[in-house]
């Protein structure tokens, strides 16, 4: 099934999807212009701009786009039921599609994917043929089936670390910067089995040697920096508790979190909250 599309928004706009409930689609996406965020039937979501591929599976039904005024919107999407897709798969295919194809649970992706220039090149010859007829339909069927090849192609390939381990690619420094922001603003969080596949479009062992080579520091590094930095800031305020600080900087454990605490400032976060205490 090959959709495109031309939307221009000139008001805030939420645009809703039916559920198909004769099956489940696999789609890749494409954004020629504008940007929206996706809201998956799961409450997730996710951003799109422009030049932005993606793979999605949307099992619960309530899939939208929200969309801000003064844009025009321009994509392209290409879909296959589950089924119909998983019976063209071999048993050696990666686990990242394995998932993406499970039958027995509810799916609900929404995963970017590098855009090369093959995947973009063949999106804008989809899009021209948007309104073809006769052979052109023809060509644009055969195009729809090779967009969507090479884009579930990058989605497999996206756990994988890279051949060559001595640079960082444009895109792998652009998901890094991401993910040391999502950091900043939130040290505590614990990123879930596939999460970071999800969000940031790279496996765990990817993004931990890409953030070391980016920022000169690893990631878990960085992450138990940034939480204790904020578990200070807190203890100095003192107005929650000390299991709460360390609680809500992703310390499960008071025991932990005071033994890392102290490694770093050395001093326990009782000596810090009495030395605020004390300070006029």
């Amino acid at each position: 099934m090959l959709v495109t599309s031309s939307i221009e928004v000139n008001e805030p706009t939420e645009i809703c999807f039916p559920h198909d409930e004769s099956g489940q689609h696999v789609s890749a996406q494409y954004f020629l212009s504008g940007e929206a965020s996706i809201v998956m039937g799961n409450g997730q979501r996710q951003h799109w701009t422009q030049d932005g591929t993606s793979v999605i599976r949307s099992d619960t039904p309530g899939f939208r786009l929200i969309v801000e005024p003064g844009q025009v919107l321009r994509h392209v999407c290409v879909a296959m039921y589950r089924h119909d897709l998983n019976c063209r798969l071999d048993e050696t295919s990666s686990p990242q599609l394995a998932r993406l194809m499970a039958s027995d649970a509810t799916v609900d992706l929404a995963v970017p994917v590098p855009t090369d220039m093959l995947a973009r090149s063949t999106a804008q010859r989809l899009y021209q043929l948007r309104a073809a007829t006769g052979l052109g339909s023809v060509r644009a069927e055969g195009l729809a089936i090779s967009f969507l090849s090479e884009v579930l192609s990058g989605y497999a390939h996206l756990a994988l670390d890279d051949a060559d381990t001595r640079s960082v690619l444009p895109w792998q420094a652009h998901r890094v910067r991401q993910l040391k922001a999502a950091i900043d603003a939130d040290p505590g969080q614990c990123f879930a089995e596939g999460e970071m596949l999800e969000r940031f479009a790279m496996g765990d062992q990817m993004a931990r040697r890409v953030f070391q080579m980016e920022f000169g520091t690893t990631l878990s590094a960085y992450t138990r920096t940034a939480r204790l930095t904020k578990a200070q800031a807190a203890l100095r305020d003192g107005t929650t508790s000390v299991k709460q600080i360390g609680f809500a900087c992703g310390y499960a454990h008071i025991g932990n979190f005071t033994r890392a605490y102290k490694q770093h400032f050395g001093e326990t976060p009782s000596d810090t909250r009495a030395g605020a205490t004390r300070t006029p």
